[in-house]
């Protein structure tokens, strides 16, 4: 968010570029993407266990901000067609 230095009130921008363009957060997709790579890495139960309870965590915050973004932002700030998550697909 970006503070007016005039009227001190936030206004918030959507981000742009990137995977932004197609999802509303790309940075946990990544994050799964690396915790995948740990999981197999270890080749450890647990460590796939933490990968899939990420995956849940993430996939529910990923939903409620991309929720939180189309009420915010106008539909070509933020299209309702964006994904949450994963390209494509969530």
């Amino acid at each position: 968010s970006n503070t007016s230095p005039l009227s001190g009130k936030k206004k918030y921008m959507a981000p742009k570029g990137g995977m932004f363009e197609y999802v509303a957060t790309p940075h946990y997709f990544f994050e799964l993407v690396a915790w995948m790579g740990i999981a197999m890495a270890s080749n450890q139960l647990t460590a796939y266990l933490n990968f899939i309870s990420m995956t849940c965590y993430l996939m529910a915050r990923s939903y409620n901000q991309n929720q939180w973004n189309m009420k915010k932002f106008e539909e070509k700030e933020w299209p309702s067609s964006r994904m949450n998550m994963i390209p494509f697909l969530f």
